[in-house]
């Protein structure tokens, strides 16, 4: 009977548990996860057509940031354990850990001007949120200084 007891405690302590992250992350619009995320998307960039290496170990030196780079295959990796929020998972994120700059109007030192303008594109369609953008598993994000 005690055994019978104990497990019933457990089962009621887990379904509580995720009641309460369920009305937690409901009740939070910039909550993503109260569990963590394991999420690989693929950054390629690309200045007057010619590709950029993303360099390993990207948030990984002098400390261990979620959001890193183990390769220099353009693999971001966000491995958050336990709360995540939506400002955890922008593209901009990754470029602040990265120590580069980035936005609409730039990449790198390229800042749009008659020498070219800077574009992106999520899964081969066009996007504008830049450094705003929210990261999510298999992404392929490209962002290109080109001319016009």
């Amino acid at each position: 009977m005690k055994n019978i007891l104990i497990a019933g405690g457990v089962v009621i302590f887990f379904v509580a548990s995720i009641a309460l992250s369920n009305i937690l992350q409901s009740s939070d619009p910039t909550l993503i996860s109260t569990r963590g995320i394991h999420y690989h998307p693929q950054l390629e960039i690309y200045i007057q057509g010619e590709k950029q290496e993303i360099p390993a170990g990207i948030g990984l030196v002098g400390g261990h940031s979620p959001l890193h780079t183990h390769d220099p295959d353009g693999v971001i990796h966000l491995e958050y354990g336990g709360t995540v929020h939506a400002e955890d998972t922008t593209l901009g994120r990754f470029f602040e850990i990265w120590g580069k700059k980035f936005s609409k109007d730039q990449i790198f030192d390229f800042v749009n001007g008659p020498e070219g303008v800077v574009s992106m594109t999520v899964n081969g369609v066009p996007n504008t949120e830049f450094e705003n953008y929210h990261m999510k598993d298999g992404d392929k994000i490209v962002i290109r200084y080109e001319k016009k």
